[in-house]
């Protein structure tokens, strides 16, 4: 990633992150001989270092042409990184006043579904969820562990203040998980469906989909249910991180219910490794 692209991401539009690039590269320079290093157009060149130059990034030296000349690395950096966290703060204070005024709306919602998109979001929203719980979490997933490990620091702080959590790896029978690393074991339990042959005598009826799933169980998607009350299911084929998903699902009792089911299940029919 250039320096331009950094900049952008860190407030700049992408002309005056060009100029910027251009310039620390030229040193003192007039705004041709930016448009020309950075290929943007002459009069885009002018107004971005003017810009600039108004935000306290480039110095100026009145004459025929006009030079410009970048502030230190350190200064435009620090600069931008504390304008960023004032938006930020600015925008927290905004969202926030909007959630208070539509909250009520969304509290009357007998139940609702949301879909968050793309691997990233979607380990943000798990990480949140397990930092909002109040009581209880409960995480089932295959093996690797992907989302549960993605949000260890979530379920560690947790419980720490007295959350009940319980994070699951569904291991299949015929994998081999070798050493599991020692920071896993602390906050992930390892399981595999019992292997016994008169198993399947003592399901009961609607239990066997649900070991045949734990057991085919792979480490593409997790079930997250927070304070029995919100279910978080995670869809990933391990194909494109774009296409990952997590549906929020919230329903009076549903998420009660899928979390005792699947925690008998866990006791009747899987071991821990």
């Amino acid at each position: 990633m250039t320096s331009a692209e950094h900049l952008v991401r860190l407030g700049l539009n992408k002309n005056e992150a060009k100029a910027l690039e251009a310039l620390a590269a030229l040193g003192p320079a007039g705004a041709s001989d930016v448009h020309r290093r950075a290929g943007i157009p002459r009069n885009k060149a002018y107004e971005a270092l003017e810009s600039l130059a108004g935000r306290g990034m480039v110095e100026v030296q009145n004459g025929y042409p006009t030079l410009y000349r970048p502030a230190s690395a350190k200064a435009i950096i620090e600069g931008l990184t504390a304008n960023y966290g004032r938006e930020a703060r600015d925008a927290l204070l905004a969202l926030e006043k909007q959630e208070e005024l539509s909250g009520d709306k969304e509290e009357g919602a007998s139940a609702s579904a949301w879909m968050v998109r793309g691997e990233e979001g979607v380990k943000r929203r798990l990480a949140e969820l397990v930092y909002e719980a109040r009581s209880d979490v409960f995480c089932i997933g295959g093996y690797p562990p992907k989302y549960p490990r993605s949000a260890k620091t979530a379920l560690k702080a947790a419980a720490k203040r007295g959350v009940r959590v319980r994070a699951v790896c569904m291991v299949r029978p015929t994998e081999d998980v070798g050493e599991v690393p020692h920071d896993d074991v602390a906050v992930i339990e390892f399981r595999t469906v019992k292997a016994s042959p008169t198993l399947g005598a003592r399901l009961q009826p609607f239990d066997d989909e649900i070991v045949g799933g734990f057991a085919g169980m792979s480490g593409v998607g997790a079930m997250v249910i927070v304070d029995e009350a919100v279910a978080f299911d995670i869809v990933d084929d391990g194909t494109d991180p774009k296409k990952v998903a997590g549906i929020l699902f919230k329903a009076p009792g549903i998420p009660r219910i899928q979390k005792a089911t699947a925690e008998r299940v866990l006791g009747l029919y899987t071991r821990k490794l």
